[in-house]
């Protein structure tokens, strides 16, 4: 099962913040999840097995400061939904 992870990362002094799906979070992973969310390949990313070869690539394309947490507080459109289905106001129309 994938969860929602919050990839919050500073690019060239601009923060930013993507959520994001994933079967399990680390910090290697959240150095390349905002790789790819900048723009780099994919295929970029794919060699990087250390976290120091990920900051470095990262500070290549101005990214600093990456950090992650699991995003407990956001639910998707079914999810609520599903939460609302007991508590939708229904007005009858004789």
């Amino acid at each position: 099962m994938q969860d929602k992870y919050e990839i919050h990362y500073v690019k060239n002094g601009l923060k930013k913040v993507v959520v994001t799906n994933h079967s399990g979070m680390n910090w290697l992973e959240a150095w390349k999840t905002a790789l790819l969310i900048d723009g780099t390949c994919a295929g970029a990313t794919v060699g990087l097995r250390c976290i120091d070869e990920a900051m470095a690539t990262a500070g290549a394309s101005g990214i600093s400061k990456v950090r992650w947490n699991k995003a407990s507080h956001i639910v998707s459109w079914s999810e609520r939904a599903r939460l609302d289905e007991g508590r939708l106001l229904v007005k009858q129309i004789e």
